[in-house]
């Protein structure tokens, strides 16, 4: 387990989440274009496996990571 920035998440990894069962794996990510100016570090919103809703994504947010493909956690 490890805590990223939201700008250094990627397809694959698994993070900590709100929903049931508080863990999802992230699927798609693609840049935010909404009208909120609150994101300083950009965001981008990502795709889930298990929530289908997707979720925004804030760059300078921490999110902790539970797994990753091809990389370490």
């Amino acid at each position: 387990m490890i805590t990223l920035r939201g700008k250094d998440l990627r397809v694959g990894d698994t993070v900590e989440v709100w929903w049931s069962p508080r863990r999802d794996t992230i699927t798609a990510l693609r840049p935010y274009t909404g009208p909120l100016k609150c994101f300083k570090h950009g965001a981008r919103i990502a795709d889930f496996a298990i929530s289908r809703t997707g979720m925004t994504i804030d760059g300078g947010e921490d999110f902790v990571v539970l797994s990753r493909i091809g990389g370490s956690t």
